[in-house]
């Protein structure tokens, strides 16, 4: 969502046919924890707010009972959506007001007949689909062979041009302003599942895991790897445009600057390649310049242009040199008896603290795999300024790291600059946070 239209109040009436839920999110705030028992409805609640963010769920909002969804936001704008008998075709009406936005409203077409055309898209043109990748061709692959997977889940995971291509069975297009507002609003949702890797088109419940089916660890692990890989890219062209201009600038730039300012600028250097070391981005073992007490001019600015281009090139890898080095603190501030390390040639590896000895990434516990994808995932892959959804952060963690999960939330929603709605049964993740929660009920509004 852009900076300057932030989520402020999500209302649901009729959840289940029985709950008015009122959550009120200030705009100032970077997080509120939604606090209830099981079965008043705060997991479909996080679900019909993910639903929204564009291209729609429409079948979660179908299948899901409730009379009406509203959303405010912090620039007064107002998306509600209505469930209806038999007027509309699926349904559903859509209707955005603000001062800020054209006010328009929309009901989409019936959304079986919707997922029957995109399976039929899919079987006919398989040479449109040549260029994806991996992972979205096992999501084809998915669609074409699962009739029970969910759609408008799998749509939504393949690249835009794809998802233009084969909303166009959606009916009746959205109206461009409702779709750019939709399109606007990033949803970046942690739900239940997070271990849970991506099974391949052939793989049934219930058989072995096999070489085709990852868990998530190993697909965060490969994906991370893939990470530093094209940081050391993009450092790599950069660093080839420096060194192509540096006698033309040693000459064209004079250095004024003194022998303390080029030996604490180094100082400070050499601290940032011992960081991106520890991460496998540069090679610590560089050469020591000894600099001398007293230099002469055509030395400083030798040294000087040198340092400025060092810095330009390691300023390529800022990024996710925090990134990772967050990553790697929370985790290993977790472990017991472990290190994770971060590996360019593997992504995760984790070493054992007795021995050394590397251990495989599926022998960690359940709680670990939990803490490891779940701080992945937020420092990663979600997009700065997207509303994030955790359900039951606390599944499989310990009361110790329960109570450390707000801390280290907040440092990464700080990194990242993302707000979040966290749905949790546990009163430790709350913590000191008592006053940031909204407890949901059957008497609640």
């Amino acid at each position: 969502m852009s900076q300057d239209r932030s989520l402020t109040r999500v209302r649901v009436e009729g959840l289940f046919g029985r709950f008015n839920h009122r959550v009120d999110f200030p705009a100032g705030d970077t997080f509120v924890i939604v606090h209830g028992p099981n079965g008043v409805g705060k997991t479909r609640l996080l679900d019909l707010v993910s639903a929204l963010a564009w291209p729609v769920n429409f079948t979660e909002l179908t299948r899901t009972p409730f009379r009406s969804l509203e959303l405010q936001f912090s620039d007064n704008s107002v998306l509600t959506v209505e469930k209806t008998e038999t007027q509309e075709p699926n349904g559903l009406r859509f209707h955005l007001r603000g001062e800020k936005v054209e006010t328009e409203t929309w009901s989409p077409r019936e959304s079986d007949a919707t997922s029957d055309a995109l399976r039929r898209t899919l079987l006919r043109s398989p040479s449109r689909f040549e260029s994806l990748s991996r992972r979205e061709r096992d999501l084809r692959n998915l669609l074409l062979h699962r009739s029970d997977v969910d759609v408008w889940s799998v749509l939504s995971e393949l690249n835009p041009e794809i998802q233009r291509d084969l909303h166009e069975f959606m009916g009746e297009p959205a109206p461009q302003s409702l779709r750019e507002f939709l399109s606007d609003f990033k949803v970046h949702f942690i739900d239940t599942h997070r271990l849970r890797g991506l099974q391949s088109s052939e793989e049934q419940p219930g058989r072995a895991r096999t070489a085709a089916s990852p868990t998530k660890v190993e697909e965060f692990s490969k994906e991370l790897r893939g990470r530093l890989a094209k940081a050391l890219e993009d450092n790599s062209r950069t660093s080839q445009d420096l060194d192509r201009t540096y006698p033309r600038r040693l000459l064209e730039e004079p250095a004024d600057v003194s022998e303390q300012e080029i030996r604490d600028r180094y100082v400070e250097q050499e601290e940032w390649r011992r960081r991106l070391g520890e991460v496998s981005l540069v090679d610590e073992q560089t050469e020591v310049i000894d600099i001398p007490e007293e230099m002469e001019p055509w030395q400083r600015a030798v040294l000087w242009t040198y340092l400025r281009d060092t810095e330009d090139k390691l300023s390529t890898f800022n990024d996710i040199l925090d990134r990772v080095s967050l990553l790697r603190d929370v985790v290993n501030s977790r472990f017991l008896f472990k290190t994770l390390e971060i590996d360019g040639n593997q992504g995760f590896k984790i070493t054992n603290d007795d021995d050394g000895e590397e251990l495989d990434l599926t022998s960690l516990s359940s709680g670990e795999q939990h803490e490891l994808v779940l701080t992945y995932d937020l420092l990663f892959n979600t997009e700065p300024g997207a509303l994030v959804l955790i359900d039951e952060p606390e599944i499989s963690l310990h009361v110790s790291w329960q109570k450390a999960f707000m801390r280290d939330l907040q440092k990464i929603a700080e990194l990242v600059k993302f707000r979040t709605i966290i749905a949790t049964h546990s009163p430790q993740i709350a913590g000191k946070w008592a006053d940031r929660m909204v407890v949901l009920g059957p008497d609640t509004e």
